[in-house]
């Protein structure tokens, strides 16, 4: 069942992202009331446990994505670039694969230049991704310094724009 499961949700995953345009304009929504996220406890590819809880005090941006999808892979780049410029701020950035293994997540890693130094994280069998209101890959959630949800983006963006590094570092600011 587990594994029909996972097949099912790749084929769904994978529909979602065909029928959503390309070239469709997206933007960042930001949402009126700040739910709080669902907490997750997920590994990292050295075999770290990281839960999300345990980065409250931090603004958090959670990109999901996968290997098979590329406006996924062609927001990576950015994805460093924005890490880049706020990790020396209270900012956390977590890459969580979606129902992939480690190997074909490496192996794409590898593959990219500059290579990721932000966290990425694994959820083979969607246990964690299940929870969030994902609507296609790449989904991105941007939580505040007490863990709620204050935007959301469902397809690839430039995120080291100057627009969304700005969002950001005012959402750095606030206090707790």
């Amino acid at each position: 069942m587990n594994r029909k499961f996972t097949i099912w949700h790749s084929i769904i995953l994978g529909l979602m992202f065909v029928l959503i345009p390309a070239n469709a304009a997206y933007s960042l929504k930001q949402l009126e009331r700040r739910p709080l996220a669902p907490d997750f406890s997920l590994t990292d590819l050295e075999g770290r446990l990281h839960r999300l809880y345990g980065l409250r005090g931090k603004v958090v941006l959670i990109n999901f994505w996968a290997t098979w999808c590329p406006p996924c892979r062609a927001e990576m780049p950015s994805l460093q670039r924005a890490w880049d410029r706020l990790k020396d701020e209270d900012f956390e950035m977590l890459a969580v694969a979606v129902n992939e293994n480690e190997r074909a997540i490496s192996s794409f890693l590898l593959s990219l230049s500059p290579r990721p130094t932000f966290t990425v994280l694994l959820d083979e069998h969607m246990d964690s991704s299940r929870l969030w209101p994902l609507k296609a890959l790449p989904a991105t959630f941007v939580l505040d310094k007490q863990g709620r949800v204050v935007y959301i983006m469902h397809g690839a963006m430039e995120w080291d724009s100057p627009d969304i590094i700005n969002r950001i570092q005012k959402l750095v600011k606030e206090s707790d």
